[in-house]
């Protein structure tokens, strides 16, 4: 029963993470939009635009690898994992 209870914490240790990047991959994208209107509206430097765009794809890459990683890898495996290593 204590192993269920383990796994059931890690799970909801995972998918809370989950949550919370996908939260801040919401948020970095209304920075990126916010950032690209007043380039656009204001400012006109292409220099901008490219690395906020740069910026932007890296961290949705690096967020989208991981969330696939954690549901595909270590959520599905959750049930092979041995809480009695000493």
């Amino acid at each position: 029963m204590d192993i269920e209870i383990k796994r059931a914490e890690l799970q909801t240790k995972y998918n809370n993470w989950i949550k919370k990047n996908t939260r801040r991959l919401v948020v970095a994208f209304i920075a990126y939009i916010v950032i690209i209107l007043i380039n656009f509206l204001l400012l006109k430097n292409s220099k901008i635009t490219l690395f906020s765009s740069f910026l932007f794809f890296t961290y949705t890459v690096y967020v989208l690898s991981l969330i696939w990683f954690i549901k595909n890898k270590l959520i599905a495996n959750i049930d092979s994992v041995d809480f009695d290593v000493k």
